[in-house]
């Protein structure tokens, strides 16, 4: 009964992606209420659910007669899967999108105890009431017309992957450039209050030098001084390209972090909830 070859375990895979979409957006949309199209992709299909039901009916189905292996299994099952999800999309993309940091008992805000405890209870729930309503469904579905459907969602999901992967990694590079651009500026501070300390024992010094023929010989110093100093403190330009990153980064981040109050940027940390509120002013002038 539990033995599928791979055709009938892509069905069952579009079939949770598209159940969890379904799931998952009308639940936030009815906490924000206001229609919200939850996940990485733009279509009705979240991968993560898809990958994680398939996942989990693997590892617990051969168990099926044990209820605690099955909890135990499907719960370490799907705690491994978000946390090697989780930090391969923030490696990949520098994007949290979700996060459990403040959360007690979390690991590198990827995965928590109380996830770990709810993901148990959910592979119960799908192996003894949800799956066999499921394999009834899509295994009674002709054959000839389940492969027209199956080969149709995977042309739109792989073109939809590949527009959000494009998506991502523009974004990924505004991160990037913004962080050098704010690591830039940062040297330059570094460098001004240096230059300003040697200013300050470098004028002391002349002050108490009274020697006339010093007299020259300081005012050039001090001129060079002066135009060490200015070059630092010249900042503008750098500031300027990072506030054209930041109208960038609000464009490109408004889908990840307007629909997910938990995503936030792996790099640049406290630029997140600026950006947000850019997003939420930009949105707001929109409707007005």
């Amino acid at each position: 009964m539990y033995t599928y070859h791979f055709f009938e375990w892509l069905s069952f895979f579009y079939f949770y992606c598209i159940f969890g979409w379904c799931f998952e957006s009308a639940y936030v949309s009815l906490l924000n209420r206001h229609p919200v199209n939850r996940g990485f992709l733009r279509g009705p299909w979240l991968p993560l659910y898809g990958t994680g039901a398939v996942t989990v009916l693997w590892l617990t189905l051969p168990f099926r007669s044990w209820p605690v292996l099955v909890y135990i299994a499907g719960a370490l099952g799907a705690t491994v899967l978000e946390y090697v999800t989780g930090e391969a999309m923030t490696r990949l993309f520098k994007v949290r999108y979700w996060d459990y940091s403040n959360q007690r008992f979390q690991y590198k805000g990827h995965i928590c105890l109380s996830s770990s405890i709810a993901w148990g209870f959910l592979s119960l729930l799908m192996v003894y009431a949800v799956h066999e309503r499921v394999e009834a469904l899509v295994l009674q579905i002709p054959e000839s017309i389940l492969q027209v459907v199956v080969f149709g969602v995977t042309v739109c999901m792989a073109c939809d992957t590949g527009s959000a992967f494009r998506r991502a990694m523009d974004l990924r590079e505004l991160l990037v450039q913004a962080e050098q651009v704010r690591a830039e500026l940062e040297r330059r501070a570094a460098g001004k209050k240096r230059l300003l300390d040697a200013a300050a024992t470098f004028t002391k010094a002349a002050v108490e030098e009274s020697i006339e023929s010093g007299k020259e010989a300081f005012l050039q110093s001090r001129d060079r001084l002066a135009d060490r100093t200015a070059a630092v403190l010249d900042t503008s330009q750098l500031e300027e390209r990072l506030e054209q990153l930041r109208e960038r980064m609000v464009r490109m981040a408004e889908r990840p972090l307007s629909q997910n109050s938990h995503a936030r940027f792996a790099v640049l940390f406290d630029e997140t909830a600026e950006i947000r509120e850019r997003i939420r002013k930009r949105r707001k002038k929109k409707k007005d």
